[in-house]
């Protein structure tokens, strides 16, 4: 029985070892209206604020869903730090968040007003909320010891 306590509590220090130092999650940009729209001359203005805001944090990966909104607002930060962006696949946030989990260092993730909050649940338990005319909030999940995950509201205006 001890030794099966032992190996428990090694699996789990292991798990919390595993975690990424942070991960950044920004709803995107603003956007034009239609099926798949572009950034409007403000969103790319934030898209630029979002990269000197992030590049600090060292990104070692980035992450966008698939629409044209989320890869522009990645776009800048992409672009200053040489790395390409890795698109996920909204529709499977639970997956998703067990995947980022496994990564290390900083990770940023664009996604939208119902996606970003949903996958900030899924990485720390923590609830919190964009409305459609947000666009300004940044979220960063970091964990602490124990892998007790604790969430950071920033702002990019």
């Amino acid at each position: 029985m001890k030794s099966i306590t032992l190996m428990l509590l090694a699996l789990v220090s292991l798990s919390s070892y595993a975690l990424p130092e942070r991960i950044v999650l920004i709803r995107h940009a603003e956007k034009m209206t239609g099926p798949d729209p572009e950034l409007t001359e403000q969103g790319h203005k934030r898209a630029q604020r979002l990269a000197t805001l992030l590049i600090p944090y060292k990104p070692t990966a980035l992450f966008s869903t698939d629409y044209n909104r989320t890869k522009q607002t990645l776009a800048p930060l992409s672009k200053a730090t040489s790395m390409s962006v890795e698109v996920y696949d909204p529709s499977k946030l639970a997956s998703f968040a067990q995947q980022l989990k496994g990564y290390s260092g900083t990770l940023v993730v664009a996604g939208h007003s119902n996606t970003t909050p949903e996958l900030v649940k899924h990485l720390s338990g923590q609830a919190v909320s964009i409305s459609e005319k947000e666009f300004h909030k940044v979220f960063i999940v970091s964990w602490q010891g124990h892998g007790k995950a604790s969430v950071q509201e920033l702002d990019s205006n």
